[in-house]
């Protein structure tokens, strides 16, 4: 058979085309596949390297997180039902208020109007049942927004004539909640407090200023007082303004005292006297000894921070 007689092959069909692009898009596509996991082996495979390297010369720890939801759950379990109007414990036994005083400053003192001015911070904790939670978070660290929302103590100071609460640049007030139940409630206060100076023996006095405090409502049988430590902490006496006047200290005595309402502790915040004068213009001034009263009653101490 000549060439020119021999038979010309058919074309492929444009199925044939079809099935041939798609074999080879395959096969391309299972390469680049394969390519990109070795790369990401190989990146992971690096990574775990470097962090056993990490690890050998460091340790990590891992702390959970509080999460705002969580703290929102615990109050809104906390609140549900609680009657801020009664105290702890009621019908039961008496609610007992630990207390802690930091005094700022003492001064001016006013020898005609019979007073004097204190600043201090004045902490006080008791135990509420109703507030205990189970969760992981020890404590809930409160702002001011909380206090009216829970029993408070109705604390008020006996021979104040004028008391203060700081408010800027918000109020000056701290809440805190732990998890069995115990409560820490301090604020900042300014006080001016009735001192009755008796001047017979001018200019060689030594006088007592005592801050009394104790509950406006309940009874010695529902509500007890008693300070948290042996002694009252005080700020910097350098800046006081006791101008006339000598600070000697914070002494510590107890005495009853009678009351409309039944016979009360008077129980002193100790503090070491030590005698001094100052000698204004020539003259000796008046001797002042410097006392914390809280109107409180026997009851088993313990620690409460």
């Amino acid at each position: 058979m000549s060439p020119s007689n021999s038979p010309i092959p058919n074309p492929p069909s444009p199925g044939s085309f079809s099935l041939l692009d798609t074999a080879v898009s395959s096969l391309k596509m299972m390469l680049r596949t394969l390519l990109l996991l070795s790369l990401i082996q190989g990146t992971s495979q690096k990574s775990d390297d470097d962090y056993e390297d990490y690890t050998t010369n460091k340790t990590w720890v891992l702390t959970p997180k509080v999460h705002e939801s969580d703290v929102t759950l615990i109050l809104n379990g906390l609140l549900e039902g609680y009657d801020n109007k009664l105290r702890p414990d009621i019908g039961v036994q008496p609610t007992v208020i630990h207390t802690d005083m930091y005094v700022n400053s003492i001064g001016p003192v006013n020898a005609i109007n019979m007073e004097y001015t204190i600043d201090i911070f004045f902490a006080q904790t008791w135990y509420d049942r109703r507030l205990r939670f189970n969760s992981t978070i020890k404590v809930l660290r409160l702002n001011s927004n909380m206090v009216g929302k829970i029993w408070i103590p109705d604390t008020f100071f006996r021979n104040s004539k004028k008391a203060d609460a700081h408010w800027i640049t918000t109020p000056n007030r701290m809440l805190r909640i732990w998890n069995d139940g115990r409560v820490l409630y301090t604020l900042r206060l300014t006080i001016d407090a009735e001192c009755q100076l008796q001047l017979h023996n001018f200019p060689m006095d030594e006088h007592s200023c005592p801050l009394a405090f104790s509950s406006y409502g309940y009874p010695k049988e529902e509500i007890i007082y008693m300070w948290k430590r042996s002694s009252v902490e005080v700020g910097d006496t350098r800046s006081w303004r006791l101008y006339q006047f000598s600070f000697i200290g914070l002494r510590n005595t107890t005495e009853v005292v009678p009351t409309t309402s039944g016979q009360h502790l008077a129980v002193y915040a100790p503090s070491p006297l030590a005698p001094g004068w100052i000698f204004p213009s020539g003259d000796p001034s008046l001797l002042f000894h410097w006392s914390l009263q809280a109107l409180i009653f026997p009851y088993p101490t313990h620690q409460f921070y």
